[in-house]
């Protein structure tokens, strides 16, 4: 018995002598990865709620039915998120002869140029500095710059509660690195904004009426705590420091970013005349256009223009109207009372573009009128008849007047012509000739466009 009493003092004295942690020795980054779990949770608990205006589905209610510990990894998982963040920021141990892990990172906050940043470290402008070590601290430089920019995105997290698919992305942004001092220590600060993003995809079925069909909620909040990166002792063996910590949280707010409820149907009537609420429905079907104005060019006769014709709403183009129809076009200098008369009509199809603008009421246009010309010119007592193909392009504006009537102002930007010249005595002769509006001949046109659909 004796011998039995003391084979277990001597193992318990053993064990009690044994190195601390054999066996046991856990990672300082577990407890980081423990604290920023803790850190993220307080933001989901304490956020102050932005509100919204008015819902017509309980995407607040949705979200607190959530249980907050499923909304973060855990502690293992963000300890290597901690992990992969401190080896993206530490400083490349070739430089560290001149530049200790911190001033790598607080230089950064003293200069707005990469060649700034290098002559921060080296002390020698960048010109003087070999090629591969340029290339080492400029990379770092965008590398810290990256960070500042894009944050860090933690472990995404995916589940299903209730019906609803549920996403979860937490980012870690360092906006400002700073040299503290911890413990007889010197620790470099980081204060940091802590961005999660919630969203919600539900689907919608007969019942849902007044449901959640898709809700994507942010939480935000500053916070910030020393930074320890991995260091090295005499006989260069590795040290594992702690990691990250995060304090105080500062500011933490929740805003509803986007809503979609499940839309509410209503029964249709028994005659089979119901339209649903979700179908779009084109209220801008027809109109007419009529134009009367000048075409004139240096040295040459100025001509009357008249056109009228009828457009057709064909399709829908980045949610904006594209319109196509027959219309006709006569271009004459009859009036003129001048030697020279001659008479062009065109007739085809046009297809114009319409960009709204502010309230709908005025509206950019785009389009193109081309066909078949044909016509007659009766100059000094010789005359000739014309035939073709005629392309023009032109842009405009209208300006809406009242329910079913604007006014449309054109402008000929391009025009193309392809025409065969048949004089009295027969001879033939074909000419091609474009001109552009202002450097060789401007066509303007102001008229009335009368909307046909019933409003």
């Amino acid at each position: 018995m004796k011998k039995q009493i003391t084979i277990v003092i001597l193992c318990s004295l053993l064990l009690g002598l044994a190195p601390k942690g054999f066996g046991q020795n856990k990672d300082p980054k577990i407890d980081s990865g423990k604290n920023l779990r803790n850190t993220i949770l307080a933001m989901l608990r304490t956020a102050k709620e932005v509100k919204a205006g008015a819902m017509t589905c309980d995407a607040s209610g949705l979200l607190k039915s959530i249980p907050r510990k499923k909304m973060v990894a855990s502690k293992e998982d963000l300890a290597k998120e901690i992990g992969k963040i401190m080896d993206s920021l530490t400083i490349p141990y070739s430089l560290r002869a001149k530049a200790h892990v911190f001033h790598g990172m607080e230089y950064f906050n003293e200069v707005d140029k990469m060649t700034d940043y290098v002559f921060k470290i080296e002390r020698e402008s960048y010109g003087l500095i070999p090629p591969s070590r340029r290339k080492i601290i400029s990379a770092y430089y965008y590398r810290l710059k990256r960070a500042q920019k894009e944050g860090f995105n933690l472990k995404k997290i995916s589940f299903k509660h209730k019906k609803c698919n549920v996403t979860i992305v937490t980012n870690l942004k360092p906006v400002k690195w700073k040299r503290g001092y911890k413990k007889n220590d010197f620790v470099m600060g980081v204060d940091w904004k802590i961005k999660t993003e919630v969203t919600i995809d539900c689907p919608c079925t007969k019942n849902s009426n007044k449901e959640v069909k898709k809700a994507i909620y942010t939480y935000t909040a500053n916070t910030d705590g020393p930074m320890r990166f991995d260091d090295y002792n005499i006989d260069h063996h590795k040290i594992s420091r702690y990691g990250l910590r995060f304090g105080k949280l500062l500011s933490p707010k929740l805003v509803l970013s986007e809503l979609k409820c499940c839309l509410e149907k209503a029964n249709p009537p028994k005659d089979g005349s119901f339209i649903s609420p979700d179908e779009d429905i084109n209220d801008e079907n027809t109109f007419i256009d009529t134009n009367l104005g000048v075409s004139f060019a240096k040295d040459e006769e100025t001509e009357m223009i008249g056109a009228a014709g009828v457009l057709f709403n064909v399709a829908t183009l980045g949610n904006n109207p594209l319109y196509l129809g027959p219309k006709v076009t006569v271009n004459t200098t009859s009036l003129s009372g001048s030697e020279i008369k001659a008479t062009k009509v065109l007739i085809g199809p046009t297809a114009e573009y319409q960009i709204p603008i502010g309230n709908n009421q005025t509206r950019i246009l785009t389009g193109i009128n081309s066909g078949y010309s044909f016509g007659n010119i009766d100059a000094f007592g010789f005359k000739q008849t014309t035939s073709g193909f005629t392309v023009n392009a032109y842009g405009g504006v209208e300006i809406g007047l009242g329910q079913n009537i604007a006014l449309g102002v054109l402008l000929n930007l391009f025009e193309y012509n392809n025409t065969t010249f048949k004089a009295e005595e027969g001879d033939l002769e074909t000419t091609v000739s474009n001109s552009t509006f202002i450097t060789d001949r401007a066509a303007i046109t102001v008229g009335l466009r009368i909307d046909l659909n019933k409003k």
